[in-house]
Parts: C-alpha cells; structure tokens; sequence
C-alpha cells in the first residue's frame, strides 16, 4: 500500500468510514425498496425458492447455494416475495466491502473506496440487489477470493486468509459454475506472477485449495449420483447443437456489457487496455494490473467467443466486473487526456441510450439526454480533467439505480405512462393469472391444469402455493424432461379431465396428438400492463398417451 502521511491516513480512514455508511445505506435503501416493490416474482425466482423447500446438494440446473440461501431466508420470515429476495441486497453489499478492502490494500484507500461504490452502484448490480440470482451469490464470493488470494500474495495473509481463499472458490463454485473463471485466473497468475505462485505452492496455498475442494466435493457426489443433471443443463446453456457462427451476436454482446458495468466504465476498461499497453508501465509489466486483469479476461473473451459461436446473455461475463471495478478506479484516478473526450463520451452514451430494448422510444431518448447532460455536467465540475470521469461513471450509475428503484416500486400505472411496461411484464400479473386458471379448473371440474411452456409453471406454482385447486402439470416437448419444470407431468392419477393452458400454438398439434380429447374450451387473457397482455387458449383434454417423440413433427 501507499506509504501516507498521518494527515493523509486520518483523511483516508474517514473517507472509508464514510464508504461503510453509504454501503450500508444503500443495502438499506435496497431492502426497503423489495419489500415495497408491486412486481412479482420471475419464474426463475419461483423456481429457485421451490428449491428452497427442500435441502439438496444439487438442484435441477444450478448448485445448490441459491437455493440454501432462500431456504434459509423464508424460513426466517415465510414465503412473501421480499423474504425469497432478501439476501440478494445483503450479499452485495458484502462484496462491496470486499472490494474496498481489495482496493485499499492494492492502491490505497482512496482507490478502494471509490472501486466499492462503483461495484455496488455499477447496473448489473442494482439490477441483481433487487431479485435473487446466483450471480448475486457468486459476485460477492468472488470478490472475496481476489482479496483473500492478494493477501496470500503479499504475505500479508495467514491461514485465515488461506482458509478464506478455499472457502471462497468452494462456495463460488456451490453458487455458479462460472466459478471456473476464477481457477483460470489463478492459473493466469500462477505461471505470470512469482509470488503469487510462491504463495500457492505454501502450505498456505495447498490448504486453500484442499478447503475449496472439500466444500464442492459433495456437490460433485450429487451430480455422479443423479446423472449429472446440472452439469448437462449448463451444457445445454452453450446452444451449440443451434446454428453455429453468428459474428454479429459479438457486437450485441459488447453494448450488452455497458448496460452491465456502466458506459463510462466499460468504455474506461477497453480504453484502458489498449492505453495501458504502451510503454515502461505497460499493464502487462505492471504486477497489479496483471493480477487483475487474469480474473478479467477470461471470462469476457471466452463469453464474446461463446457469442459468436452460439449466443451468450449478458450477465455471462459478470465475473469480469468485481476485478474490473478496482482496475478501472485505479486507471481513471491516474488518467490524462484532453477535454475532447467529455463530449465525445456524452453523445456515445446518449446515442447507446437509443437502443437500449425493451423501453418506449420517448423514455430512451429522454434518458439518453438526461445521462449525457450528467457526463457534461460532472465534467464541468471537474474542469474536464479525464481524471473526474470516475465520478462521471459514478454519478450516472447512482442516477440509474435511483430510476430502476422509483419504476420498481412505483404502481404499473406509473411504469406503464413512462414506457417500461414491457420492461418489467415477466413480474406482473402472476396471481390474476393463477387465481383466473384456478377458477376455469374449479368451473369445469378439471383433475389439473397443464401448462406448455415451463415459466407458466413456476409463476403457478408459486402463487398457488396456498391451495391451488388441482395439481399443476407440464406438457413435454421431448421424451425426457428439458427443464425442472417438465419433471412434474400428468400421471394415472390427474390425468382424467385435464385443462390445457397452452401459450404456444406451434405445438398445439403435437399435444392434440397425446389426448384421445382434446376439445376448446375457450381463452385467458391477463393484463400485464402497456398494452402486454399473458394470453392462455384452453382446452379440456382427457385419455393422456403420450405419442413417443420423433413421430409427431417439429414445433410449427
């Protein structure tokens, strides 16, 4: 760390005090606003907290972390939508702290204060505070494997530190494979990074491997014991039986980045890589920036070579952005430039504004003017020093979180006449739709309700958690089942008057074909909002045979 003067240690011990309290702050802000948010749960939280009823080493498609946490979480406080998502805000919060300490011990307090509000206020971030994913459990972990793993280097670091690092990757891995990541940044370090290597070839480094090991060890005895069920789903995640080569998803992937760490940070990352490659202090010369930039690139080109083969979400580099929150802080702090880039970097991010999906053009246009007047403002402020673009990233981050926060607790009402109706359509409507779909059962003397498409699953059977009226079953596509939800079909024992509520024409023929009935029975329609409706055609089916797959055609 930076030898400072007592005058500059007290100042810096103040500014990281103040760090805390605006991290806890901000955890706090974010719980209230999940306890007051209209929006229901995403299938994808409905099927985690179905999980959580149960304890597994293994779950369907993820390691069993997620679903321990909200098991944990509801049985605390019961099964309300904020107790499913309560420690999402509480476990990035604690990687904030994690790469505060990071920063601090790498470049000084002042770089690792800053790293921690641009981490906690960075949008994927906000984003994943405010519901309950597995990389909201991944990102703090790892965040607290990079400062384990520096204090290990450094010497500074004793077997807690040792005992932290294995914790670390162990239950990174129990959250997210994407973990894997992270042992390629170790292998990074270890063959580049003397120190490093000495500090994992210790005793020290042989028992933080040996604790990572033990931890994910009985997951690993699941998997064996239940083919590997969530091994093959994440393979299944890679498409790569789909068309292959796409070069123009890597382009949507790249501006996906920005909407996940922030444009003036994304753009600082690229920039600075090429900048930083010049020179006596070359990143690559540089021992921090290399370390740091081991646990960045990995996952961001073996993601982008994904996208171009197949297709990649953006949240499947997020790994990059904990690293990267520290690396970018301490190359803007240090930066030089001219005043040229303020303008320029103010129309990029007004124009990238323009096509962010799933936002009515007026909202967009209107949010691309307000962010690009934020980047000229902050500069302003700063006399156009490159150095303030930090606080520029910081202050359009913060402007971001405090939108998303007003539209997520704001009535549909509101959301709907500023053109994010569509944005949040997968977290509305689901208990008018299971209370219409148990009625319809109730009224035509269904022995259950079968849905074709597995997020109507979930959505069910969360909100009809507290009696629904027949069992809730799911129509499969091919002979085994391709998601969790596709595990609970119609049996001997429902099967009888079954009430099809089916959203995809394209296989209503297929599904025809497995019912010796199969008469209309009218539609469900529910408003979600902005003119988005969940539509549902029913049929009353009875006489379940399933015809064996291969004979009935592809999806129309």
């Amino acid at each position: 760390m930076t030898n400072l003067s007592a005058a500059e240690d007290a100042g810096a011990s103040i500014s990281v005090r103040t760090a805390l309290v605006i991290i806890a702050a901000l955890v706090a802000v974010r719980l209230i606003g999940i306890m007051l948010t209209p929006l229901n749960l995403g299938p994808d939280e409905a099927q985690y907290w179905r999980w959580g009823q149960s304890f597994e080493w293994g779950y369907w498609s993820k390691p069993p972390l997620i679903g321990w946490v909200i098991g944990a979480t509801t049985s605390l406080f019961g099964d309300a939508e904020w107790a499913v998502r309560f420690a999402a805000p509480l476990t990035h919060g604690f990687g904030a702290v994690m790469i505060l300490l990071l920063g601090r011990a790498m470049f000084g307090a002042r770089v690792g204060v800053a790293a921690s509000l641009v981490y906690l206020l960075m949008p994927g971030v906000t984003l994943s505070s405010a519901i309950i994913s597995t990389d909201g459990l991944l990102l703090p972990v790892w965040a607290a494997g990079l400062f384990m793993l520096w204090r290990l280097r450094t010497g500074d670091g004793g077997w807690l530190s040792a005992l932290g690092l294995g914790a670390a990757i162990g239950v990174g891995f129990l959250a997210k494979y994407a973990m894997i990541y992270f042992l390629i940044g170790l292998g990074l370090v270890f063959l580049t990074d003397g120190p490093t290597r000495r500090a994992l070839l210790s005793l020290k480094g042989m028992l933080a491997l040996a604790v990572a090991a033990a931890i994910f060890a009985p997951h690993l005895a699941w998997n064996a014991a239940n083919s590997f069920k969530t091994v093959s789903h994440t393979a299944d995640n890679a498409n790569w039986g789909a068309e292959l080569l796409n070069p123009e998803n890597a382009v949507k992937f790249l501006g996906d980045q920005m909407a996940v760490f922030g444009p003036v940070t994304y753009l600082a990352l690229l920039a600075g890589f090429f900048a930083f490659a010049r020179g006596p202090q070359a990143w690559w010369k540089a021992d921090k920036e290399r370390f740091l930039l081991a646990f960045i690139l990995p996952p961001l080109l073996i993601i982008l070579l994904q996208a171009v083969i197949s297709r990649a979400h953006a949240n499947w580099a997020a790994t990059a952005y904990p690293a990267a929150s520290v690396l970018v802080t301490a190359w803007l702090f240090r930066a030089k430039g001219s005043a040229w880039v303020w303008p320029v970097l103010a129309a990029t991010i007004g124009l990238a504004a323009l096509g962010i999906p799933g936002l009515g053009i007026g909202f967009r246009l209107v949010f691309g003017l307000v962010l690009a007047g934020l980047v000229l403002a902050t500069g302003f402020g700063f006399r156009f020093r490159v150095s303030g673009l930090l606080w520029a990233a910081i202050a359009i981050h913060a402007f971001a979180g405090a939108l998303f926060f007003t539209a997520a607790v704001a009535p549909p009402s509101v959301t709907e006449k500023l053109g994010l109706a569509n944005a949040f359509k997968r977290t509305r409507g689901w208990e008018e739709t299971t209370a219409v779909l148990a009625a319809r059962a109730s009224e035509l003397n269904a022995t259950a309700v079968v849905v074709d498409e597995r997020e109507n699953w979930h959505g069910l059977d969360y909100y009809g958690r507290d009696g629904f009226p027949v069992p809730i079953r799911t129509w499969r596509v091919e002979d085994g089942a391709k998601s969790y939800a596709e595990e609970f079909v119609l049996t001997g024992e429902d099967d009888g008057r079954a009430l099809i509520a089916s959203v995809r024409p394209g296989y209503r023929e297929r599904m025809r074909a497995d019912f010796g009935s199969f008469e209309p029975a009218g539609e469900v329609s529910i408003d979600l909002g902005g003119g988005k409706r969940r539509q549902f055609e029913l049929f009353i089916a009875s006489d379940y045979e399933p015809v064996p797959r291969g004979e009935t055609g592809e999806e129309g």
